[in-house]
């Protein structure tokens, strides 16, 4: 999910928009780890609610190509996939998916009450209008159908490095705090991910259960750290949250190897439709 970048705190009213949007090549790079870190978890999901041939789905806030090829794999071609974002640009076009830009807190569901599953993935925390965005996707179902959504909880689990031993470490953990002071500002709940059983049973949905999981250390998590620093970098300066200095040695500790960096914890949450009748 994206929108248009803007400077952080203008005329001195808070920034609006995605902090971390698609229009920034950082973004691709972005998607890339991410997928590597968490696709093998939401493919795990579509199997457990029962995604397979002929499945009609609905991918929100897509960023990335992974999720929409993966489903499109899975529902073969007598399925459906529609892939959606304020910004598609980082999607494909042809790659068994339909892409269509859409902004789920302000447009209609599309092709209401047809969906087998819908799906959002690190959408909704960036969203002040959570809620409106939820009940568009639960129209989006059709009786019976799953809604899937997985999102962070930064305020459960908030360091960069679990391990807080030395000076790197502890950088690695004051940058992980401006970059959350950063989606705070932009309307972030940091706190989102927890409440993701309750948000869908208010969204009228029925046997509502959740999972969590979240990497520690390696390359992915190395390279999505370095990636989402470069990302911000202008607004952690513009905002006085870090200064140039700093972010170099924080970037040159993780191309040396000398962090284990982790994550947030990834909240999955699944409910349905109850059925006609």
């Amino acid at each position: 999910m994206s929108s248009s970048p803007r400077p952080p705190d203008v005329g001195g009213e808070p920034a609006r928009g995605y902090l971390l949007d698609n229009a920034r090549a950082e973004a691709g790079e972005r998607f890339a780890w991410l997928a590597e870190l968490f696709d093998g978890v939401t493919r795990g999901h579509f199997d457990r609610l029962g995604v397979g041939a002929g499945s009609r789905c609905w991918e929100v806030g897509a960023g990335g190509p992974s999720i929409p090829a993966a489903l499109a794999a899975a529902v073969g071609p007598s399925g459906h996939v529609l892939a959606t974002d304020i910004d598609p640009s980082w999607l494909t076009a042809g790659g068994g998916y339909e892409v269509r830009r859409h902004d789920v807190t302000a447009d209609p569901p599309p092709e209401p009450g047809t969906f087998d599953l819908v799906h959002a993935r690190l959408v909704l925390v960036h969203l002040p209008e959570r809620s409106r965005a939820l009940a568009t996707m639960a129209a989006a179902l059709r009786p019976g159908g799953w809604l899937l959504v997985e999102d962070a909880d930064t305020a459960l689990q908030p360091l960069a490095c679990l391990d807080d031993s030395g000076p790197a470490q502890r950088r690695a953990n004051r940058l992980r705090d401006a970059v959350r002071e950063l989606l705070t500002r932009r309307g972030a709940d940091l706190r989102f991910g927890r409440t993701l059983p309750r948000a869908l049973r208010a969204a009228g949905l029925v046997e509502v259960a959740a999972t969590g999981s979240f990497p520690v250390g390696g390359t992915a998590c190395n390279r999505l750290e370095a990636a989402t620093v470069r990302h911000v970098r202008g607004e952690l300066l513009a905002a006085g949250l870090a200064d140039d200095a700093e972010i170099d040695a924080h970037l040159a500790a993780i191309d040396a190897g000398e962090l284990d960096l982790t994550l947030a914890p990834l909240i999955s949450a699944w409910g349905r439709r109850p059925a006609a009748g």
